[in-house]
């Protein structure tokens, strides 16, 4: 018993392990029209997703906890800031990997090519949501 137990035990920790700390964005699959927008300020993801039924819906997810850290867009908690200091925002997809690029100023006034995993983000009856 205690062999299939200690087994069990290491197939467990491996399957753990190989788990990614984030999922992939799975909404690329069933959007389209993807990409970057302010609404009343906020960043914004924009898509065309279809509904359970195949109608497309047009749907957004606010952008939380972004912010521009020295020229770099780092993910935390609350409201995103870094579209206050840096341009040329894109959303860009390959499959299920999706990337917010953007141009943003460092502390001495210089702009830097930068970019951010958006992960977890699925379509859910033609809505965007965090998953």
């Amino acid at each position: 018993m205690y062999k299939y137990l200690a087994a069990a035990t290491v197939m467990a920790a491996a399957f753990i392990a190989a788990q990614p700390a984030a999922a992939n964005s799975t909404f690329p699959y069933t959007c389209s029209n993807i990409g970057f927008a302010y609404s009343n300020n906020a960043a914004t993801l924009v898509a065309m997703c279809l509904q359970a039924n195949g109608e497309p819906h047009a749907t957004s997810l606010t952008l939380m906890g972004i912010s521009n850290q020295n020229g770099h867009l780092t993910q935390g908690s609350g409201a995103s800031t870094f579209q206050q200091s840096c341009g040329s925002i894109k959303i860009e997809t390959s499959g299920p990997v999706v990337t917010l690029t953007a141009y943003c100023r460092t502390s001495a006034g210089a702009s830097t090519a930068t970019s951010l995993s958006l992960n977890n983000i699925g379509n859910n009856n033609g809505n965007l949501v965090q998953q």
